[in-house]
């Protein structure tokens, strides 16, 4: 299973019979009956070392654990426990595994019972554990502890990876049970993603696994194995760093170029809330500029936004991001922030139910969405409180700055800011710039592409209740902030702006109340609606992407990129580039859409990994997709 599959994965079959639990797929037992959690100790916490060396390294910001078969979790949670019993250690762990046959959040629940001294890191990870859908997923289980859970064939999921690994548990069946996985490849993938002197420890002994380490540049020696075990390998990366043969790096991921933990952020939307988060959680001190008094004015003010994955008939990039995204936003919000109450869409035309026909045969999770003939349902999507979430999330923001920038321009080693007088407001080394469309305002070295979308929501009281539980989505989108009191948000038009009209600040004398009402004349709750009390509107303008997709990462030195690559038209696929010139330490994330509140935690969360070194949450295809050189890549590809 490739892990951009479109698909959810077969959940593993096993039987489970006091402290053996034994895979049916492969014929072996998961651990050691005696006591698992000694033999996860033993083989790969001691066989790596990783009590000594996180005290040698523990002025480093973070240490990277990667393992071949997650199988129930053992390893990592015993890897939870020791990390927070050692005093000394660097400021992260990140643990990243693969699994092709994930177990059900049950069974997980099940054997991890066997092991109470496991239970608090245990019940971290179930609560946020339970999708099985193929590909990367990313959970936050403490402040410094990060999990990154791969789920697809080992070698296609590691081909996809963007991370620097400092120890390796190579787990997984026996090779004799399962050969698939200790394929040549693996060994390779090991070594691209090693960083220097990187330790491995592994159960097995046998010979292919000799031979494939052996041959990807890794130097090892046997020790008495577990229990009844004869031998096991330890062992560590000795060879040369393995370069990246890509022809057209086009779409290079910089980290920052100091070691200051600080960053200034230009905007406090939603992209800018989940930054000034993310970075917090990361250490940073956190500064945020932006015009208004309190984050979540403008594009993201509307007070209660939706949150929803989106799903194509067909596999396409949109919907592989955007299942990955809904996924992560669900667990950062929380329960209190984030309300699951499920989005009802509604199906009417020849065309949406042809495509409900095809939906319907997706291999996804009815927890996921469900297909009726006149309704498609999304039981786990819902809507997000604004006003709640601005007010708990501004503890991540260190220093809030009230100013309109018009200008950054770099210094020497900073950026200088200008307000709307030209007047110096503020320097800063690390600048990411998060300002909607007026991102492409102040950065001036490359053309986003972004267009403006003005859109009108409306906060409705209605005397008696709609009796609707759900969002209800028909174009437009009724959501029920209190249906019991008969409060609803309705929206949203989504009209094109020209660029002049892109600073615009008075929307006063727009009012887009009956053709938000229109799309929903032929419901029965119409009329409850056109007789509403109006307690509220909000209009701002939306930054969105000819793709739909949104644009996070480095800043691009496009003139010098435009030389370097101005003859990709004529396809000469033998021919080497050099890696796309970015700006040092300025980045972008904007043209989130009508979807912000769905993709900016995986976004957020996704650039300060890109700034600060650690293991990416997108695989390296979904990575190109997003990247802020996408447009005038595909341009000159073409000779635009």
């Amino acid at each position: 299973m490739k892990p951009l599959s479109y698909k959810d994965l077969k959940s593993a079959e096993i039987t489970h019979n006091q402290n053996r639990v034994y895979s049916e797929n492969y014929q072996d037992i998961y651990f050691n009956t005696t006591d698992g959690s000694e033999e996860s100790n033993y083989v790969f916490i001691d066989g790596n070392d990783l009590r000594n060396r996180w005290a040698k390294q523990h002025q480093q910001s973070c240490f990277c654990i990667a393992e071949t078969g997650f199988g129930s979790g053992l390893n990592f949670l015993s890897t939870c426990l020791a990390w927070q019993q050692s005093q000394q250690k660097p400021q992260q762990l990140h643990f990243i595994s693969t699994e092709l046959h994930p177990l059900p959040r049950k069974s997980l629940q099940k054997i991890h019972q066997q092991f109470p001294q496991l239970a608090a890191f245990s019940q971290k990870l179930l609560d946020q554990y339970g999708s099985m859908r193929a590909g990367l997923h990313r959970f936050l289980i403490t402040e410094d502890i990060t999990l990154s859970l791969l789920f697809g064939d080992v070698v296609e999921s590691l081909e996809q990876l963007n991370a620097k690994v400092d120890a390796w548990f190579l787990d997984g069946f026996a090779p004799s049970c399962n050969p698939d996985m200790w394929r040549p490849h693996l060994f390779k993938q090991m070594a691209r993603l090693s960083n220097p002197n990187a330790t491995l420890a592994t159960f097995s002994a046998a010979a292919v696994v000799k031979k494939g380490l052996s041959g990807a540049g890794f130097e090892f020696k046997k020790r008495p194995g577990f229990g009844r075990k004869r031998e096991m390998l330890i062992g560590h990366f000795a060879g040369e760093a393995v370069i990246s043969q890509e022809k057209q790096p086009w779409h290079p991921l910089p980290p920052q170029t100091h070691s200051k933990k600080a960053v200034t952020i230009l905007g406090a939307g939603i992209a800018g809330l989940c930054l000034a988060k993310s970075f917090h959680q990361a250490g940073f001190q956190t500064t945020i500029i932006d015009q208004h008094q309190h984050p979540l004015q403008q594009a993201s003010g509307n007070g209660y936004a939706m949150v929803m994955p989106l799903i194509t008939a067909q596999k396409s990039p949109e919907a592989l991001f955007y299942l990955r995204a809904f996924d992560f936003a669900q667990r950062i919000y929380g329960k209190m922030i984030y309300q699951p109450v499920g989005v009802t869409e509604h199906v009417q035309s020849e065309s949406e139910r042809r495509r409900a026909e095809n939906l319907a045969q997706l291999n996804f999770s009815d927890q996921l969405f469900t297909v009726n003939p006149d309704q498609i349902s999304y039981p786990s999507a819902g809507f997000v409180n604004a006003q709640l979430l601005s007010s708990q999330w501004q503890r991540y923001i260190d220093h809030w700055l009230q100013n309109k920038i018009s200008i950054i321009e770099k210094k020497t080693n900073c950026w200088q800011l200008y307000d709307d007088k030209k007047k110096p407001t503020h320097q800063c080394e690390t600048l990411v710039v998060a300002s909607g469309v007026a991102s492409q305002l102040l950065i001036n070295q490359q053309n986003l592409n972004l267009t403006a979308k003005l859109g009108q929501t409306h906060q409705l009281q209605t005397k008696n209740s709609l009796n609707i539980k759900e969002v209800q989505l028909n174009q437009g989108y009724i959501i029920p902030v209190d249906d019991k009191s008969g409060h609803y948000l309705i929206g949203a038009t989504f009209d094109h702006i020209h660029e002049d009209g892109w600073t615009q600040a008075d929307f006063s004398e727009i009012d887009h109340l009956e053709r938000n009402l229109e799309h929903w004349q032929n419901n029965e709750f119409y009329r409850d609606l056109s007789q509403a009390e109006v307690l509220s509107n909000h209009t701002a303008v939306r930054a969105t992407t000819p793709d739909h997709l949104p644009i996070c990462g480095p800043v691009m030195d496009e003139q010098q990129f435009r030389l370097d690559y101005g003859d990709l038209h004529h396809g000469r696929h033998w021919q080497t580039y050099p890696e796309a010139a970015v700006i040092d330490n300025l980045y972008v994330l904007t043209g989130l859409g009508s979807r912000g509140f769905t993709s900016a935690p995986l976004m957020a969360e996704y650039l300060v990994a890109m700034i600060t070194g650690q293991p990416l949450p997108l695989e390296a295809d979904l990575c190109k997709i997003i990247h802020p050189n996408r447009f005038t890549y595909r341009k000159l590809r073409k000779k635009q």
